[in-house]
């Protein structure tokens, strides 16, 4: 598909990416900005304040047909934080060697800019059918901002059920991903002097037991496969990873309680109970006898789209993709699919350097995903 180099696309991207939308600070400046583009005939806003100073920002061009047609184009506004090891300021969009460099270029202002001067263009045409734009907040600490958005947003006006997920995917279409099931393990003993070990009772000791059953579970689990582990190519399974354990306060003091933290990237279509109550079943042994429990600090969703989703199968056949991909990170499809909504992740960029100092857009790869992005808004829309 041929496309040519959009200067406002990349004007827009400049903007937001020096607007420093790191998780931990309001994004309000942002959706000011967002706003203000977007203050034409025949657009529609609703923004949706939330804890904090976030918001997430809902807008509409064309009829509300009531039938769930048209297109969703979904994006956050959040980023990580922009760290050390930098070439230029991370804030300040640079363009070298055909690439766009700034916190946010790639995951995903880059898309927002397009998704937003799309709407903008669309709401000066006559569309049969609507054309939504979502933008969130804090999707880089959970998705907690499309939780919301699917917690509570209107039921007067549903979102067009076709929606694309702008994350990095080098252009490949997604229809899938793992979740991600955070879990907290506590052990609890009684405080005593470590010079006389018959008083107290450690808590830390039963902890190398629990990690044992973990690893153990682990490695099980790494020899099972589902329906969808054809599409995860490199990781075929769940993925069990121990990531934190603390416990004592003092050489003297015996541990009265010990914590180690572990999280579990489950296939899509996996039930969440289900591995809440095997866990639990793989540490009733090991633990027995010892005061324990485990909290589910929190679950976000796999997320699956059927291949034969109108989005899905238009997205395929554009990119002349056969076979299925699935992904190993989180999108705000994991909670918009709760909106009965058929979630397609797809946009330019590598989430290979998303996160890292220099992250950079491919000016080519931008430029044809704006011309693929807007093909699909003419076909659904128009």
């Amino acid at each position: 598909m041929d496309a040519v180099r959009n200067e406002d696309d990349i004007q827009l991207l400049a903007d937001l990416v020096a607007i420093d939308t790191t998780s931990s600070l309001s994004n309000s400046r942002a959706v000011d900005h967002v706003c203000q583009r977007l203050d034409v005939p025949g657009i529609q806003i609703t923004r949706m304040p939330l804890d904090g100073g976030k918001e997430n920002l809902v807008a509409f061009a064309g009829p509300d047909t009531g039938v769930r047609d048209g297109l969703t184009l979904s994006g956050h506004l959040d980023c990580v934080p922009a760290g050390e090891g930098w070439s230029s300021d991370p804030y300040l969009l640079t363009e070298r060697d055909g690439r766009l460099h700034g916190r946010g270029s790639c995951d995903m202002k880059g898309f927002d800019a397009i998704a937003i001067n799309l709407l903008r263009e669309a709401a000066g045409r006559d569309l049969q059918h609507p054309l939504a734009l979502v933008l969130s907040c804090d999707e880089e600490v959970g998705c907690l901002g499309a939780r919301e958005l699917a917690e509570n947003w209107p039921v007067d006006r549903a979102l067009p059920r076709n929606t694309l997920i702008g994350e990095p995917t080098s252009l490949q279409v997604v229809r899938m991903h793992k979740g991600l099931l955070k879990y907290r393990l506590v052990t609890k003993g009684a405080p005593g002097h470590t010079g006389s070990p018959g008083i107290g009772r450690n808590a830390i000791a039963p902890m190398g037991a629990a990690i044992c059953a973990l690893e153990g579970l682990r490695g099980d689990i790494e020899a099972e496969r589902t329906d969808t582990s054809d599409a995860f190519a490199k990781v075929p399974f769940p993925v069990l990873s121990i990531v934190g354990i603390d416990g004592g306060t003092a050489w003297n003091v015996t541990p009265d309680r010990s914590e180690i933290r572990f999280g579990l990237r489950q296939m899509p279509g996996d039930s969440i109970e289900q591995w809440t109550s095997r866990i639990q079943e793989s540490l009733d042994g090991p633990l027995s006898g010892e005061e324990w429990s485990l909290e589910l600090v929190r679950g976000t969703p796999s997320m699956l789209t059927p291949r034969e989703a109108d989005l899905c199968e238009a997205c395929l056949d554009m990119v002349e993709q056969e076979e299925d991909i699935g992904v190993s990170y989180g999108t705000d499809g994991a909670y918009l699919q709760q909106l009965d909504l058929d979630c397609v992740v797809f946009g330019p960029g590598d989430i290979g350097v998303a996160h890292l100092p220099d992250e950079f857009m491919p000016v080519e790869e931008y430029a044809r995903g704006r011309a693929i992005i807007e093909t699909l808004v003419r076909k659904f829309c128009e």
